[in-house]
Protein backbone atom coordinates (compact mmCIF):
# COMPACT_ATOMS: atom_id res chain seq x y z
CA UNK A 1 0.00 0.00 0.00
CA UNK A 2 2.07 3.44 -1.26
CA UNK A 3 -1.28 5.54 -1.15
CA UNK A 4 -4.56 5.98 0.76
CA UNK A 5 -7.85 6.53 -1.29
CA UNK A 6 -8.79 10.36 -1.20
CA UNK A 7 -12.51 9.47 -0.43
CA UNK A 8 -11.51 7.73 2.24
CA UNK A 9 -10.14 10.63 4.39
CA UNK A 10 -12.60 12.95 6.55
CA UNK A 11 -12.86 16.08 5.26
CA UNK A 12 -11.33 18.27 7.98
CA UNK A 13 -7.89 16.34 6.19
CA UNK A 14 -8.54 18.36 2.96
CA UNK A 15 -9.10 21.75 5.46
CA UNK A 16 -5.29 20.40 6.12
CA UNK A 17 -3.91 19.91 3.09
CA UNK A 18 -5.23 23.42 2.09
CA UNK A 19 -2.88 25.21 4.61
CA UNK A 20 -0.15 22.23 3.95
CA UNK A 21 -0.56 21.63 0.08
CA UNK A 22 2.77 19.43 0.38
CA UNK A 23 0.89 17.45 3.06
CA UNK A 24 -0.14 14.24 0.48
CA UNK A 25 -1.92 11.22 2.37
CA UNK A 26 0.20 8.12 2.50
CA UNK A 27 0.28 4.67 4.72
CA UNK A 28 3.29 6.50 7.16
CA UNK A 29 1.11 9.99 8.12
CA UNK A 30 -2.13 6.86 8.71
CA UNK A 31 -1.92 7.67 12.41
CA UNK A 32 -2.43 11.13 12.09
CA UNK A 33 -4.95 11.02 9.69
CA UNK A 34 -6.93 8.34 11.99
CA UNK A 35 -6.55 11.12 14.95
CA UNK A 36 -8.06 13.37 12.70
CA UNK A 37 -10.93 11.11 11.70
CA UNK A 38 -11.92 10.44 15.25
CA UNK A 39 -11.61 13.86 16.23
CA UNK A 40 -13.56 15.43 13.36
CA UNK A 41 -16.57 12.84 14.07
CA UNK A 42 -17.10 14.09 17.87
CA UNK A 43 -18.29 17.37 17.07
CA UNK A 44 -20.28 19.79 14.35
CA UNK A 45 -19.24 23.19 15.94
CA UNK A 46 -16.72 25.77 13.98
CA UNK A 47 -13.81 24.33 13.76
CA UNK A 48 -10.69 26.36 15.91
CA UNK A 49 -7.19 26.06 13.71
CA UNK A 50 -3.94 27.31 15.35
CA UNK A 51 -0.18 26.66 14.16
CA UNK A 52 3.21 27.16 16.76
CA UNK A 53 6.41 27.01 15.59
CA UNK A 54 8.32 24.56 18.46
CA UNK A 55 8.95 27.44 20.90
CA UNK A 56 5.27 27.89 21.18
CA UNK A 57 5.14 31.29 18.85
CA UNK A 58 1.58 31.31 16.53
CA UNK A 59 2.36 31.08 12.93
CA UNK A 60 -1.29 30.61 11.83
CA UNK A 61 -4.57 30.92 13.66
CA UNK A 62 -8.30 31.54 12.27
CA UNK A 63 -11.57 33.11 13.18
CA UNK A 64 -12.59 30.77 14.99
CA UNK A 65 -9.57 30.13 17.26
CA UNK A 66 -9.17 33.77 18.00
CA UNK A 67 -12.75 34.62 18.84
CA UNK A 68 -13.53 33.15 22.09
CA UNK A 69 -10.36 33.97 22.85
CA UNK A 70 -11.26 37.92 22.83
CA UNK A 71 -7.70 38.51 20.78
CA UNK A 72 -8.27 39.38 16.65
CA UNK A 73 -6.08 37.11 14.69
CA UNK A 74 -3.02 40.39 14.33
CA UNK A 75 -2.78 40.21 18.07
CA UNK A 76 -2.49 36.61 18.53
CA UNK A 77 0.03 36.25 15.55
CA UNK A 78 3.63 36.27 16.66
CA UNK A 79 2.71 35.57 20.44
CA UNK A 80 3.50 32.64 22.47
CA UNK A 81 0.80 30.15 22.90
CA UNK A 82 0.97 30.51 27.07
CA UNK A 83 -0.53 34.33 26.46
CA UNK A 84 -3.59 31.83 26.33
CA UNK A 85 -2.60 29.55 29.56
CA UNK A 86 -4.64 29.77 32.70
CA UNK A 87 -3.77 28.31 36.25
CA UNK A 88 -7.27 25.85 36.09
CA UNK A 89 -5.43 23.27 34.10
CA UNK A 90 -3.86 20.21 36.20
CA UNK A 91 -0.16 20.41 37.51
CA UNK A 92 1.94 18.71 34.79
CA UNK A 93 -0.87 19.30 32.27
CA UNK A 94 1.45 20.83 29.63
CA UNK A 95 4.58 19.30 30.58
CA UNK A 96 3.22 15.73 29.35
CA UNK A 97 1.72 18.14 26.22
CA UNK A 98 4.85 18.99 25.57
CA UNK A 99 6.73 15.58 25.86
CA UNK A 100 4.23 14.25 23.83
CA UNK A 101 3.97 15.80 20.91
CA UNK A 102 7.75 16.70 21.02
CA UNK A 103 8.03 12.98 20.98
CA UNK A 104 6.02 13.11 17.30
CA UNK A 105 2.71 11.63 18.72
CA UNK A 106 -0.41 13.18 18.87
CA UNK A 107 -2.27 14.81 21.91
CA UNK A 108 -5.52 15.11 22.93
CA UNK A 109 -6.61 16.58 25.44
CA UNK A 110 -9.33 19.78 27.09
CA UNK A 111 -7.64 22.81 27.90
CA UNK A 112 -9.12 25.50 30.12
CA UNK A 113 -7.64 28.71 28.99
CA UNK A 114 -8.01 32.67 29.82
CA UNK A 115 -9.53 35.28 27.41
CA UNK A 116 -8.32 38.72 26.76
CA UNK A 117 -10.60 39.87 29.76
CA UNK A 118 -9.50 37.16 32.25
CA UNK A 119 -12.37 34.97 32.17
CA UNK A 120 -11.68 31.07 31.77
CA UNK A 121 -13.10 29.37 28.37
CA UNK A 122 -12.25 25.77 27.40
CA UNK A 123 -11.64 24.00 24.06
CA UNK A 124 -10.86 20.26 23.17
CA UNK A 125 -7.83 20.20 21.05
CA UNK A 126 -6.12 17.63 18.91
CA UNK A 127 -2.38 18.54 18.25
CA UNK A 128 -0.50 17.04 15.13
CA UNK A 129 3.57 17.00 15.38
CA UNK A 130 3.80 17.97 11.35
CA UNK A 131 6.38 16.20 8.98
CA UNK A 132 9.03 19.08 8.32
CA UNK A 133 9.01 17.60 4.97
CA UNK A 134 5.81 19.60 4.74
CA UNK A 135 6.68 22.95 6.43
CA UNK A 136 9.81 23.88 4.70
CA UNK A 137 12.16 21.97 7.24
CA UNK A 138 10.73 23.93 9.92
CA UNK A 139 8.93 22.20 12.96
CA UNK A 140 5.59 22.69 13.23
CA UNK A 141 2.75 22.01 15.28
CA UNK A 142 -1.33 21.95 13.92
CA UNK A 143 -3.72 22.57 16.63
CA UNK A 144 -7.70 21.56 15.53
CA UNK A 145 -10.22 22.12 18.12
CA UNK A 146 -13.36 22.74 19.68
CA UNK A 147 -14.74 25.40 21.59
CA UNK A 148 -16.46 23.23 24.63
CA UNK A 149 -17.03 26.32 27.15
CA UNK A 150 -20.41 24.71 27.43
CA UNK A 151 -19.36 22.39 29.33
CA UNK A 152 -17.87 24.00 32.49
CA UNK A 153 -20.62 23.85 34.95
CA UNK A 154 -21.06 20.17 34.10
CA UNK A 155 -17.28 19.65 34.93
CA UNK A 156 -17.24 21.71 37.86
CA UNK A 157 -20.29 19.61 39.20
CA UNK A 158 -18.22 16.37 38.90
CA UNK A 159 -15.20 18.01 40.06
CA UNK A 160 -16.78 19.54 42.86
CA UNK A 161 -18.78 15.76 43.89
CA UNK A 162 -15.02 14.20 43.81
CA UNK A 163 -13.86 16.67 45.70
CA UNK A 164 -16.49 15.85 48.38
CA UNK A 165 -16.00 12.08 47.63
CA UNK A 166 -12.12 12.48 48.33
CA UNK A 167 -12.99 15.05 51.56
CA UNK A 168 -14.92 11.91 52.85
CA UNK A 169 -12.53 9.34 52.36
CA UNK A 170 -9.64 11.48 53.51
CA UNK A 171 -11.52 11.90 57.15
CA UNK A 172 -12.95 8.07 56.91
CA UNK A 173 -9.14 7.70 57.31
CA UNK A 174 -8.60 9.70 60.07
CA UNK A 175 -11.25 8.06 61.78
CA UNK A 176 -9.44 4.43 60.81
CA UNK A 177 -5.98 5.73 62.25
CA UNK A 178 -7.84 7.04 65.72
CA UNK A 179 -8.75 3.54 66.08
CA UNK A 180 -5.89 1.86 64.53
CA UNK A 181 -1.67 1.88 65.11
CA UNK A 182 -0.58 3.45 62.41
CA UNK A 183 2.97 4.39 63.68
CA UNK A 184 6.05 2.93 65.34
CA UNK A 185 4.87 5.11 69.41
CA UNK A 186 2.14 3.42 69.14
CA UNK A 187 3.10 -0.58 68.89
CA UNK A 188 6.06 0.21 71.19
CA UNK A 189 3.37 1.21 74.66
CA UNK A 190 3.56 -2.66 74.15
CA UNK A 191 6.31 -3.44 72.60
CA UNK A 192 9.67 -1.44 73.20
CA UNK A 193 11.51 -2.92 70.24
CA UNK A 194 8.96 -3.07 67.16
CA UNK A 195 8.45 -1.29 64.18
CA UNK A 196 5.02 -1.01 61.98
CA UNK A 197 4.98 -0.06 58.37
CA UNK A 198 1.93 0.74 56.39
CA UNK A 199 1.36 1.80 52.86
CA UNK A 200 -2.16 2.00 51.88
CA UNK A 201 -3.33 1.58 47.70
CA UNK A 202 -6.29 4.30 48.53
CA UNK A 203 -6.94 6.96 50.91
CA UNK A 204 -8.80 4.20 53.14
CA UNK A 205 -7.11 0.79 54.05
CA UNK A 206 -8.36 -2.45 54.11
CA UNK A 207 -5.07 -4.00 56.29
CA UNK A 208 -5.05 -3.11 60.03
CA UNK A 209 -3.23 -3.83 62.92
CA UNK A 210 -4.56 -3.98 65.98
CA UNK A 211 -3.81 -4.34 69.47
CA UNK A 212 -5.23 -4.33 72.89
CA UNK A 213 -3.52 -5.67 76.78
CA UNK A 214 -5.80 -7.48 78.66
CA UNK A 215 -5.59 -8.54 81.95
CA UNK A 216 -7.40 -11.75 81.36
CA UNK A 217 -4.50 -14.26 81.92
CA UNK A 218 -2.26 -11.29 81.39
CA UNK A 219 -1.76 -11.35 77.84
CA UNK A 220 -1.25 -8.68 75.59
CA UNK A 221 -3.35 -9.57 72.04
CA UNK A 222 -1.79 -8.13 68.42
CA UNK A 223 -3.05 -8.62 65.35
CA UNK A 224 -2.02 -8.32 61.18
CA UNK A 225 -5.30 -8.44 58.53
CA UNK A 226 -5.86 -8.08 55.23
CA UNK A 227 -9.53 -7.51 54.46
CA UNK A 228 -11.44 -8.28 51.60
CA UNK A 229 -11.16 -5.47 49.25
CA UNK A 230 -9.55 -1.71 49.10
CA UNK A 231 -10.93 1.33 49.68
CA UNK A 232 -14.68 1.99 51.37
CA UNK A 233 -15.23 -1.82 51.26
CA UNK A 234 -12.12 -2.75 52.88
CA UNK A 235 -12.42 -0.18 55.21
CA UNK A 236 -15.71 -0.87 55.99
CA UNK A 237 -14.75 -4.50 57.02
CA UNK A 238 -11.74 -2.69 59.32
CA UNK A 239 -14.35 -1.58 61.61
CA UNK A 240 -16.59 -4.64 61.47
CA UNK A 241 -12.82 -6.49 62.33
CA UNK A 242 -12.14 -4.39 65.54
CA UNK A 243 -15.78 -4.34 67.30
CA UNK A 244 -15.59 -7.90 66.86
CA UNK A 245 -11.91 -8.69 68.48
CA UNK A 246 -13.00 -6.29 70.87
CA UNK A 247 -16.15 -8.17 71.61
CA UNK A 248 -14.37 -11.36 72.13
CA UNK A 249 -11.54 -10.47 73.90
CA UNK A 250 -12.58 -7.97 76.07
CA UNK A 251 -16.45 -9.07 76.73
CA UNK A 252 -16.00 -12.66 76.38
CA UNK A 253 -12.92 -13.21 77.93
CA UNK A 254 -11.10 -15.17 75.40
CA UNK A 255 -7.63 -15.09 74.77
CA UNK A 256 -6.50 -18.28 72.80
CA UNK A 257 -5.79 -17.08 69.02
CA UNK A 258 -7.30 -20.13 67.85
CA UNK A 259 -10.52 -19.77 69.89
CA UNK A 260 -10.54 -16.01 69.03
CA UNK A 261 -10.61 -16.60 65.13
CA UNK A 262 -13.29 -19.37 65.19
CA UNK A 263 -15.52 -16.72 66.76
CA UNK A 264 -14.34 -14.25 64.53
CA UNK A 265 -15.60 -16.03 61.55
CA UNK A 266 -18.75 -17.19 63.76
CA UNK A 267 -19.09 -13.16 64.11
CA UNK A 268 -18.88 -11.95 60.43
CA UNK A 269 -21.29 -14.82 59.82
CA UNK A 270 -24.03 -13.06 62.14
CA UNK A 271 -23.24 -10.10 59.94
CA UNK A 272 -23.28 -11.12 56.08
CA UNK A 273 -26.11 -13.57 56.78
CA UNK A 274 -29.07 -11.84 58.45
CA UNK A 275 -31.03 -12.19 55.01
CA UNK A 276 -30.75 -15.61 53.94
CA UNK A 277 -31.38 -15.18 50.23
CA UNK A 278 -28.35 -16.93 48.52
CA UNK A 279 -28.06 -14.17 46.15
CA UNK A 280 -27.23 -11.73 48.91
CA UNK A 281 -24.85 -13.50 51.06
CA UNK A 282 -22.14 -11.18 51.75
CA UNK A 283 -18.80 -13.02 50.35
CA UNK A 284 -16.11 -10.64 51.89
CA UNK A 285 -14.16 -11.59 54.69
CA UNK A 286 -10.15 -11.46 55.70
CA UNK A 287 -6.94 -13.15 56.28
CA UNK A 288 -5.68 -12.31 59.59
CA UNK A 289 -2.11 -13.58 61.59
CA UNK A 290 -3.42 -13.11 65.79
CA UNK A 291 -0.81 -13.69 68.11
CA UNK A 292 -1.39 -13.37 72.07
CA UNK A 293 1.85 -12.46 74.02
CA UNK A 294 2.43 -12.80 77.88
CA UNK A 295 3.57 -9.95 79.52
CA UNK A 296 6.98 -10.99 79.89
CA UNK A 297 7.06 -11.90 76.51
CA UNK A 298 8.64 -15.45 77.26
CA UNK A 299 5.45 -17.26 75.77
CA UNK A 300 3.54 -16.58 72.14
CA UNK A 301 0.54 -18.70 71.39
CA UNK A 302 -0.65 -17.76 67.95
CA UNK A 303 -3.19 -18.71 65.24
CA UNK A 304 -3.25 -17.37 61.36
CA UNK A 305 -6.35 -17.49 58.58
CA UNK A 306 -4.23 -17.35 55.24
CA UNK A 307 -1.64 -15.84 56.86
CA UNK A 308 2.20 -16.41 57.93
CA UNK A 309 4.13 -15.73 61.12
CA UNK A 310 8.24 -15.20 60.23
CA UNK A 311 10.80 -15.64 63.68
CA UNK A 312 14.35 -15.02 62.96
CA UNK A 313 16.37 -17.35 65.49
CA UNK A 314 19.92 -16.81 65.68
CA UNK A 315 19.97 -16.15 62.01
CA UNK A 316 17.37 -18.95 61.00
CA UNK A 317 14.26 -17.85 59.25
CA UNK A 318 11.30 -20.34 60.81
CA UNK A 319 7.86 -19.81 58.80
CA UNK A 320 4.86 -20.91 60.45
CA UNK A 321 2.23 -21.17 57.48
CA UNK A 322 -0.86 -21.44 59.56
CA UNK A 323 -4.21 -22.44 58.48
CA UNK A 324 -5.22 -22.15 54.65
CA UNK A 325 -8.67 -20.44 55.89
CA UNK A 326 -10.17 -17.47 55.49
CA UNK A 327 -12.35 -15.58 57.90
CA UNK A 328 -15.66 -15.36 56.30
CA UNK A 329 -15.30 -15.12 52.33
CA UNK A 330 -16.71 -18.02 50.37
CA UNK A 331 -17.02 -20.75 53.96
CA UNK A 332 -19.48 -18.37 55.42
CA UNK A 333 -21.42 -21.36 55.91
CA UNK A 334 -19.22 -23.18 57.66
CA UNK A 335 -17.61 -23.04 61.17
CA UNK A 336 -13.97 -23.58 61.35
CA UNK A 337 -11.14 -24.73 63.87
CA UNK A 338 -8.29 -22.76 63.46
CA UNK A 339 -4.84 -24.74 64.65
CA UNK A 340 -2.89 -23.34 67.63
CA UNK A 341 0.74 -22.65 67.94
CA UNK A 342 2.70 -22.04 70.74
CA UNK A 343 6.71 -21.25 70.70
CA UNK A 344 8.77 -20.38 74.31
CA UNK A 345 10.42 -17.21 73.46
CA UNK A 346 14.00 -16.36 73.49
CA UNK A 347 15.95 -12.80 73.80
CA UNK A 348 16.77 -11.44 70.51
CA UNK A 349 13.80 -13.48 68.52
CA UNK A 350 12.56 -11.64 65.67
CA UNK A 351 8.98 -12.05 64.70
CA UNK A 352 7.75 -10.89 61.35
CA UNK A 353 3.88 -10.29 60.53
CA UNK A 354 3.00 -9.20 56.93
CA UNK A 355 -0.11 -9.04 54.74
CA UNK A 356 0.18 -9.92 51.17
CA UNK A 357 0.13 -6.33 49.89
CA UNK A 358 4.22 -6.36 50.81
CA UNK A 359 4.98 -9.55 48.43
CA UNK A 360 2.44 -8.57 45.95
CA UNK A 361 3.77 -4.89 45.00
CA UNK A 362 4.93 -4.77 41.46
CA UNK A 363 8.04 -2.80 40.80
CA UNK A 364 12.18 -2.99 40.11
CA UNK A 365 13.56 -2.76 36.41
CA UNK A 366 11.45 -5.33 35.31
CA UNK A 367 8.19 -4.62 36.72
CA UNK A 368 8.17 -7.97 38.65
CA UNK A 369 6.17 -8.77 41.97
CA UNK A 370 8.30 -8.22 44.84
CA UNK A 371 7.93 -11.85 45.70
CA UNK A 372 8.45 -14.14 48.95
CA UNK A 373 11.85 -15.16 48.27
CA UNK A 374 12.98 -11.69 48.08
CA UNK A 375 11.03 -10.84 51.36
CA UNK A 376 12.97 -13.16 52.82
CA UNK A 377 16.46 -12.46 51.74
CA UNK A 378 15.52 -8.91 53.02
CA UNK A 379 15.19 -9.44 56.75
CA UNK A 380 17.76 -11.58 56.65
CA UNK A 381 19.49 -9.28 55.35
CA UNK A 382 18.86 -6.64 57.76
CA UNK A 383 17.89 -8.64 61.03
CA UNK A 384 20.97 -8.07 62.87
CA UNK A 385 20.22 -4.60 63.32
CA UNK A 386 18.82 -4.18 67.08
CA UNK A 387 17.23 -1.19 66.15
CA UNK A 388 13.97 -2.07 65.25
CA UNK A 389 13.23 1.92 64.13
CA UNK A 390 16.53 1.17 61.58
CA UNK A 391 15.26 -1.86 60.49
CA UNK A 392 12.02 -0.56 59.64
CA UNK A 393 14.34 2.69 57.70
CA UNK A 394 16.17 -0.14 56.04
CA UNK A 395 13.64 -2.01 54.69
CA UNK A 396 11.65 0.89 53.34
CA UNK A 397 13.99 2.13 51.87
CA UNK A 398 14.65 -1.26 49.26
CA UNK A 399 10.76 -1.50 49.28
CA UNK A 400 9.31 1.49 48.86
CA UNK A 401 12.19 3.70 47.19
CA UNK A 402 14.21 1.04 45.28
CA UNK A 403 11.44 -1.49 44.80
CA UNK A 404 8.43 0.84 44.06
CA UNK A 405 9.31 3.80 43.14
CA UNK A 406 7.32 5.50 40.82
CA UNK A 407 5.12 2.36 40.45
CA UNK A 408 1.37 2.67 42.10
CA UNK A 409 0.56 0.34 45.02
CA UNK A 410 -0.61 -3.04 44.49
CA UNK A 411 -2.88 -3.40 47.17
CA UNK A 412 -2.72 -2.40 51.16
CA UNK A 413 0.83 -3.30 52.25
CA UNK A 414 1.27 -4.35 56.24
CA UNK A 415 4.41 -5.64 57.75
CA UNK A 416 5.11 -5.54 61.80
CA UNK A 417 8.69 -6.26 62.86
CA UNK A 418 9.38 -7.21 66.95
CA UNK A 419 12.89 -7.76 68.65
CA UNK A 420 12.21 -10.03 71.90
CA UNK A 421 14.14 -8.06 74.82
CA UNK A 422 16.03 -9.63 78.02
Amino acid sequence: MTSLQTEQLPELWAEIQRLYPALTPSPALLPLIEAVDAFYRSYHYPLLIVETDEKGIITYVNEAFAKPSGYTIEELLGQNINILRSDANPPGYFTDLWNTIKANRPWRGIIRNRTKDYELYQIDLLILPLPESVTSGQKRYLGIGYDVTHRMPEQQRLENLEKDYIDGLTYARRIQRAIFPTNNKDLQKYFPESFLLTHGRDIVSGDFCWIIRTPIANRTILAVADCTGHGIPGGLLTIIGYNLLSQIILYKGLTIPAKILSELHKGLREYFLQDEAEERYVKDGMEIILCSFDYALEELQFAGANRPLWLIREGELIEYKTDKESIGGEKLTEDIEFTHYEITLQPEDRIYLFTDGITDQFGGPQGKRFGTPRLRQLLLEIWKEPSMARQRALFNNVWKREWMGDNPATDDATLVGLRITE
